[in-house]
């Protein structure tokens, strides 16, 4: 009798061990390509863009420009491609729905971003690098130099994730 009132002393015991000890979660940050892209892909809208000339005029593109540019969809994937896509409305209804798609890389360290195909002011720039100001789940804000006729630009874009 004393060895089963023993027997149930550790297993009681036992179970009380187990009752208390704590289970932490391990969070395993999410890596760049992951908040830029997710999985499979993550769309952003673009909230903010602002450049600033050589004679240091700054103007906000976002909300200079139409609702049926500033409604428009960027698309990120995790194989490093990307598509820009008209929004909700068109500029013109021919207009396609596929404005760009293209490929996208982080710099080596990830401090920057690299785009193949880039549009600003009716010109077309290519492997434009954009140095990383801000990415975390739900922001992305990036920064970079473009040379548009004869005056440089200094551009910054914010773009927020679409929910």
């Amino acid at each position: 009798m004393k060895k089963i009132a023993a027997s149930l002393q550790i297993i009681a015991l036992f179970v009380a061990i187990l009752a208390c000890t704590k289970t932490e979660e391990i969070v395993v940050p999410k890596t760049k390509t992951e908040l830029l892209a997710g999985t499979v892909s993550k769309s952003w809208k673009n909230t903010k863009a602002q450049a600033t000339n050589s004679q240091n005029l700054t103007i906000d593109l976002a909300i200079t420009q139409p609702l049926c540019i500033t409604d428009n969809v960027l698309t990120f994937f995790p194989n490093n491609t990307y598509e820009f896509r008209e929004g909700a409305t068109k500029c013109n209804a021919s207009d396609p729905d596929l404005l760009i798609k293209a490929n996208w890389s982080f710099s080596t360290d990830e401090t920057k971003f690299v785009i193949d195909k880039i549009i600003f002011q009716g010109q077309s720039f290519a492997n434009t690098s954009f140095d990383i100001v801000e990415l975390t789940e739900d922001i992305f804000v990036g920064k970079t130099t473009l040379k548009v006729g004869a005056d440089t630009y200094q551009f910054q874009a914010t773009f927020e994730t679409i929910k």
